[in-house]
């Protein structure tokens, strides 16, 4: 009988502005030792680890750094080709990291060849956060939290869309999961505070 594995492979976006960016890993072991990735690594399942608890510890150990949002699984990958090790399922989960992560790249700059079809996952992965962020709860309080500004949502959605600001305002003013407020947040660089939006009572 075939042995199935599972990983856990991350699109970590930074906090950077004004676009955050991937955060990639020089692989340590065999194969492709060297080569560029995805932080990944195979899901302990037989300690009981979570996928959440996998994300964290693999962005500890392999990218340096902290997840300091929520995440949220955007795909799951099952091509049994894809490892040449043997049929590894990826389940491909999304969270931001701090500003100024080691290894983070643009999203422009995604290698074209990475192993283990990493570089198809990352691209499908941006493409579904762009879809579902502002519409989808998960995903969107996931990645932005429950209260987050203009600036906030259109840096992330720049990262994963060719959207303009005048759509993105539109997008997050119509957007059924937050309420403008009366209040304003001075963002941590340069420039004017922006109106905050918190999440929408149900």
């Amino acid at each position: 009988m075939t042995q199935t594995w599972l990983s856990v492979d991350v699109v970590a976006l930074t906090e950077d502005e004004p676009v955050p960016r991937l955060v990639l890993i020089r692989r340590a072991g065999t194969p492709h030792r060297g080569a560029t990735t995805l932080p990944g690594g195979l899901l302990a399942a037989e300690r009981g680890e979570t996928v959440e608890q996998a994300a964290r510890r693999i962005v500890r150990e392999k990218a340096g750094a902290e997840i300091i949002s929520g995440i949220v699984v955007v795909d799951v990958v099952s091509d049994p080709a894809r490892d040449e090790r043997g049929h590894t399922v990826s389940i491909v989960v999304a969270a931001r990291v701090p500003a100024g992560t080691k290894g983070a790249v643009a999203v422009t700059e995604i290698p074209g060849a990475m192993p283990f079809q990493h570089t198809a996952m990352a691209r499908a992965a941006l493409s579904r956060i762009g879809e579902r962020l502002l519409a989808d709860a998960e995903t969107t309080y996931a990645l932005l939290g429950t209260e987050t500004t203009f600036v906030e949502a259109y840096s992330l959605l720049r990262a994963c869309t060719s959207i303009t600001d005048t759509a993105a305002r539109a997008r997050l003013d119509r957007s059924p999961l937050y309420a403008r407020t009366g209040r304003s947040r001075k963002p941590a660089g340069s420039g004017r505070p922006a109106h905050i939006y918190h999440r929408r009572l149900a």
